[in-house]
């Protein structure tokens, strides 16, 4: 209990913080609450428990129109210590329901404003490498990051707002460069696109977009809405979503592709979610691969939070690039 306790603690001071009032104020209490806790325990071990706990309860208070629900569409600090109490009353009332949700969902935040610091990654990759993307992301989800060319993004910096990507798109991500001036980015060249996850999310199914709604923060309504704007685009983009375990769907993906691209393997906020040993395969099977083809890894949460770019060829890793402050959900980022 300690250790869970310390879990949700740090989720609030860290994560919640300045982001999810809501989200902070229930985490200090769950905290200290041994009932909830106690629930929270059935949430298998490699799914990060606060995250999952919170989605939980949000997609079954709608489902079930219960008073709950109407926190997470809008809530004031006043209301905050209300709002506990009703959650001690649903976790109480819907115990058995949210076992199940813990065993059957996973969490697979699609986070769009993600794109914003990828795409200027991928567009110098495609400069230095000169040929065609062949994008692979781990843990894909809906595969929205597997558009990374097809949106419009309006990043400050320095106060003024620079475009990039497809002035013409119906989806724009908004975001914040406080580094180094981006500069010019050459239009992104994608030839194949193919998402690895072991539950591919369909966001034309009434249930999938709604445990995606779920993910998102309460105070997050333009997340929200961002989700359901881009649903149209993100169905027509032609994309390969495969179910299974990235180990051994890797290999053989390139091996059915010629050398013709350069290959991007990429993952956001999904390491955390694999154990040790899990980690090592995965660098182990790049260095493999990179003896028949170079690859770009581009990746974070396998050490730290930052956003690295590596190159691998003939087995040796050299770090590209480091983007060291880089907030969870793309509002923000540290161009170098």
């Amino acid at each position: 209990m300690e250790r869970l306790a310390m879990i949700f603690t740090r989720f609030a001071k860290q994560e919640a913080k300045g982001s999810s009032p809501l989200y902070e104020y229930w985490s200090l209490k769950i905290a200290q609450d041994i009932e909830l806790l106690t629930l929270v325990q059935f949430i298998p071990p490699n799914q990060p428990k606060p995250n999952l706990f919170f989605a939980a309860v949000q997609y079954l208070a709608h489902e079930k129109n219960h008073p709950l629900a109407d926190y997470f569409n809008q809530v004031s600090s006043g209301e905050f210590a209300q709002s506990f109490r009703q959650l001690q009353d649903f976790c109480k009332q819907y115990r058995a329901q949210l076992k199940v949700i813990f065993q059957t969902k996973l969490v697979q935040t699609n986070e769009l404003n993600r794109a914003a610091y990828l795409y200027p990654i991928f567009s110098t990759i495609q400069a230095k490498s000169q040929k065609p993307l062949s994008l692979i992301e781990i843990g894909s989800s809906a595969g929205l990051l597997l558009n990374v060319d097809q949106y419009c993004y309006e990043i400050e910096e320095a106060g003024v707002k620079n475009i990039y990507g497809n002035e013409n798109s119906k989806v724009h991500i908004f975001a914040e460069n406080t580094g180094q001036p981006i500069g010019a980015l050459s239009a992104l060249n994608i030839d194949h696109r193919v998402g690895i996850d072991l539950n591919i999310v369909d966001l034309q199914n009434d249930e999938d977009s709604r445990w995606m709604q779920a993910l998102i923060w309460p105070e997050h309504k333009m997340r929200k809405q961002q989700l359901e704007n881009v649903q149209e685009l993100n169905s027509e983009v032609r994309k390969t979503l495969l179910e299974g375990d990235f180990l051994s769907l890797i290999p053989k993906i390139m091996e059915q592709q010629d050398k013709t691209t350069q290959f991007v393997i990429f993952h956001t906020h999904v390491a955390n979610q694999f154990s040790k040993e899990l980690k090592q395969q995965l660098l182990h099977m790049l260095n493999e691969l990179s003896f028949k083809q170079p690859i770009y890894h581009v990746y974070n949460n396998m050490d730290d939070n930052y956003v690295h770019v590596d190159y691998v060829r003939h087995g040796q890793t050299q770090a590209i690039r480091l983007l060291q402050t880089v907030d969870n959900h793309g509002k923000y980022f540290k161009w170098n």
